[in-house]
C-alpha cells in the first residue's frame, strides 16, 4: 500500500514537471507548438474529429482517466464555447454509462462486498446531503468523478441528482479551466 502511495505521489510531481516543461517551452517559443495542420484538418473532417472526441470522452468514465487533459487538447481543436459544450456532452454520457453499467454488470454488489467500510462512510456522509456533496466532488480536480457515480449509483442516489450534480461541479470546473486557459493561453 505505501508502495503504491509513493509511485502515486511521484507520478503525480512528475506530471507537475512536465506540464511545468511544457508551459516554460511554450512561453519561450510559440513556434514549436505550431498546430496549424491538426485545425486544417479539424476543418476538413469536423464531424469525424467531433464524433471520435466524444466517443473518447464517454468512454473514459469507465477507465477513472480524468476528463481535464481532453478539455485542454479540445481548445486545439474547437474554439472555446464549442470545446465546452462537446465537453459537457461527453460529461453527461459518461455519467449515464458509469451511472447504468455500474448496475447491470453488477458493480454495485462487488463495490459493496469490496468496500464494506467506505461504503457505509459515503452513505452516512451522503444521507440529505446528496446534491451537494456530489457538485463539490465533482468541482474538486483532484478525485475522480466517476468514483462518486460509481458510488452513486450503488446507492441508488437517483440519476437525475448525479447527473445534476456532475453537470454543476463539472461545469465549473470545466469552464475555468477551458475558459481561463483560452484566455492566458490561446
Amino acid at each position: 500500500m505505501k508502495v503504491k502511495r509513493k509511485i502515486r505521489k511521484k507520478t503525480f510531481y512528475l506530471w507537475l514537471v512536465i506540464i511545468a516543461i511544457l508551459l516554460a517551452l511554450y512561453f519561450i517559443n510559440k513556434d514549436w507548438f505550431d498546430i496549424s495542420f491538426l485545425q486544417r484538418f479539424v476543418d476538413d473532417n469536423k464531424f469525424l474529429v467531433i464524433t471520435i472526441y466524444l466517443l473518447i470522452l464517454t468512454l473514459i468514465g469507465l477507465t477513472f482517466i480524468p476528463s481535464t487533459p481532453f478539455a485542454m487538447a479540445g481548445l486545439l481543436l474547437f474554439p472555446a464555447l464549442e470545446t465546452f459544450i462537446i465537453n459537457m456532452i461527453g460529461i453527461i454520457s459518461s455519467t449515464a454509462i458509469v451511472y447504468y453499467f455500474t448496475r447491470f454488470l453488477g458493480l454495485d454488489k462487488w463495490i459493496e462486498l469490496k468496500f464494506p467500510k467506505q461504503i457505509e462512510k459515503t452513505r452516512k456522509a451522503l444521507s440529505n446531503k446528496e446534491l451537494p456533496i456530489i457538485i463539490g466532488w465533482s468541482f474538486f480536480p483532484i478525485v475522480p468523478t466517476d468514483l462518486i457515480i460509481y458510488v452513486g449509483s450503488s446507492l441508488r442516489i437517483s440519476y437525475l441528482k448525479s447527473v445534476t450534480g456532475v453537470l454543476i461541479g463539472e461545469g465549473a470546473l470545466n469552464a475555468l479551466y477551458i475558459f481561463s486557459f483560452d484566455f492566458f493561453f490561446l
